[in-house]
């Protein structure tokens, strides 16, 4: 009875064995699209961003929510100071909230002019964050490091690996300018060189991809798939008393395969991350083959994230990266 118990047992195991290779060769495949499905092309070249005219707020946002942001923020700001100089605050024009202009998304032809607000910044300081990386059943662990440079420019790296193996290798690098973040390259890599990147280009106004030959036109703040997790932070850091339940940031994103969209982030209010309470921002997909965006920043810590979770709308697992302390 104990042989065939055994056999049953070394059964199950080649079983669930063969079940982890499938999902890690998947992973080998896939990984680099974890994170960037890219929307339509077609769809964004005739995105138009429209302003209409100020409404009644929806609901005014809570004193106590907006206290403690701010209370945690200036905590966090007195706590440590970037290694390169204060953090930039772009005098731009102040963000727009549910209770003041809200954009409305039309499909129009892009000749027509594309607007969406700007925002101040205030950017955290150089760092690296570590995070528990989790797709399905694969469980690995990231590393998100950001360098601004003393000159202006910035490198931002996001490297992710499951059982040693790297499923995700994306840089971004740019400058910092008025709007904040303002990216020039934002690449996929595989085994260490770009396999798909977009290009943002200033003179011309306009974002370029490695593969796809469209264009799409470079907005004022405009962000790459991976510089939003900075952008985002800094726009709330540079005022978070603005940012109660309701308020929304609206960024332009664009990915390295040919897509971009406006990115609406509608803030739903504190929410505890074990101990640590965070400000959940959530991103609702606007299409079929889009993204939902879940995002937890951190008060304590500039506002970087603490936990994203993005999932896709057209089915598929959820994509998870949660801070850890290293």
């Amino acid at each position: 009875m104990g042989a065939v118990k055994r056999h049953r047992w070394a059964v199950l195991c080649a079983i669930g064995a063969l079940v982890l290779a499938l999902h890690a060769l998947a992973l080998l495949v896939m990984g680099p699209l974890w994170l960037d499905p890219d929307d339509a092309p077609a769809a964004v070249v005739r995105l138009q961003v429209r302003h209409v005219a100020p409404g009644a707020p929806t609901e005014a946002p809570p004193p106590a929510i907006v206290d403690s942001i701010a209370a945690l923020a200036r905590a966090s700001t007195r706590s440590a100071a970037p290694p390169h100089g204060p953090p930039r605050a772009a005098e731009v024009a102040p963000p727009v909230t549910t209770a003041e202009a809200v954009a409305e998304l039309v499909a129009e032809p892009v000749s027509s002019p594309v607007q969406v607000p700007a925002y101040p910044t205030q950017l955290a300081p150089a760092g690296r964050w570590h995070y528990r990386l989790q797709r399905g059943l694969m469980i690995g662990e990231a590393e998100l490091d950001w360098a601004p440079a003393a000159a202006g420019g910035y490198a931002l790296q996001l490297q992710g690996r499951v059982a040693g193996v790297t499923l995700i290798d994306w840089a971004s690098r740019g400058q910092i300018d008025a709007a904040g973040i303002a990216p020039d390259r934002f690449a996929v890599r595989r085994r260490g060189r770009d396999s798909q990147a977009a290009n943002f280009q200033r003179e011309p106004g306009k974002i370029t991809f490695s593969g796809p030959t469209h264009e799409l036109p470079l907005l004022p703040g405009a962000q790459d798939r991976l510089s939003w997790m900075l952008q985002l932070p800094a726009i709330v850091a540079a005022a978070p008393e603005r940012f109660g339940v309701g308020a929304s940031i609206q960024l332009f994103v664009a990915g390295a395969r040919g897509g971009g969209d406006i990115w609406t982030f509608v803030v739903q209010g504190l929410d505890s991350i074990g101990p640590t309470p965070a400000l959940k921002l959530v991103r609702e997909p606007r299409q079929l083959y889009d993204t939902r965006v879940e995002v937890w920043l951190d008060p304590s810590e500039h506002f970087m994230p603490l936990r994203t979770v993005q999932t896709p709308s057209g089915g598929g697992a959820a994509t998870e990266l949660l801070r850890v302390a290293r």
